[in-house]
């Protein structure tokens, strides 16, 4: 595929960057050079603040982990994404007004100059991301409403029905053929929702008390997983860093929400009203012809 793009056609490139001091002024260059040689239209202010942002998410992720850091660069026919994953899986929070856990202070520059931003949970630990370009709410020119759809290199297609509450769209075009069903295992319609910050402490790993998110989670529906309890809307709850309670059904919630006491009343009376009726949508949108394994026949699917 050439490096030069229309400003329709999405693409996506991807590197590592070593933990090392020289790294990250190499990545945040390249990151311009690539969207340079994309001919992605943005002004030159929008790109100076692109280089700007990419090296505050890189340098977050090898200052915080000592470790690599994977990044993602992507245009999406509308704006430019920007995604970097590493290995702490601690994502950071908005705490009195500031954002704190990862450079608080670099973190609100992303916030004032990224037209969006955010955090998702990663296999690997987490992935920050954000994006540069219009803020008119305009969706990219091959997404609809209330649909997703995957088209490959070949011409064949993926689609099906994308619930107002999911916070990402994972429609994408000109993938090629053979990592069509990784995409459809990947696909996850996701709304997070906060947790209360509590006293914690681990005396095998730091020595004092630390103030941190518990019983944060996510209301997730894998349409594609092997597991049919998961290609429902289900609950994922986020005990602390690094320990969940997966695939849990509105009882469970409930359960869950009597244990809690601090917790309880929003788990009951927000959480718990949200995940039926995230389910009582995907029945009535859903057609049950998607509730397979994404190796089951490849094609078209409505």
């Amino acid at each position: 595929m050439s490096d030069t793009i229309s400003d329709t056609c999405p693409t996506t490139f991807g590197f590592r960057v070593e933990a090392e001091q020289k790294a990250v002024p190499q990545a945040r260059r390249k990151i311009v050079a690539l969207v340079r040689d994309w001919d992605v239209p943005l002004p030159d202010d929008a790109l100076g603040d692109l280089e700007l942002l990419s090296a505050e998410l890189i340098t977050n992720a090898v200052r915080h982990t000592d470790s690599s850091c994977a990044v993602a660069v992507r245009w999406t026919g509308v704006r430019v994404r920007v995604e970097v994953t590493d290995v702490n899986p601690a994502r950071p929070h908005r705490r009195h007004g500031s954002l704190e856990a990862e450079g608080g202070r670099g973190l609100l520059l992303v916030e004032s100059l990224a037209t969006t931003w955010g955090s998702t949970p990663d296999p690997a630990g987490k992935t920050v991301w954000f994006e540069l370009g219009p803020s008119d709410g305009t969706p990219p020119p091959w997404s609809t409403p209330g649909k997703w759809a995957i088209t490959t290199d070949s011409g064949a297609a993926a689609s099906g029905y994308l619930p107002a509450w999911a916070e990402d769209d994972p429609t994408e075009a000109n993938v090629p053929m053979d990592q069509l069903p990784e995409r459809l295992a990947g696909i996850n319609h996701r709304n997070f929702f906060e947790g209360p910050m509590l006293p914690l402490t681990a005396p095998d790993v730091w020595e004092g008390v630390e103030e941190d998110v518990v019983f944060e989670g996510s209301i997730d529906c894998n349409p594609y997983d092997p597991d049919p309890g998961l290609r429902v809307p289900a609950v994922n709850l986020q005990v602390c860093v690094g320990r969940w309670i997966l695939g849990l059904d509105p009882l469970g919630v409930a359960e869950i929400a009597a244990k809690l006491r601090a917790h309880a009343d929003f788990l009951d009376a927000k959480v718990r009203p949200a995940l039926i009726a995230a389910r009582e949508d995907w029945a009535a949108h859903q057609p049950s012809a998607q509730q397979r394994s994404p190796t089951a026949g490849l094609g078209d699917r409505t």
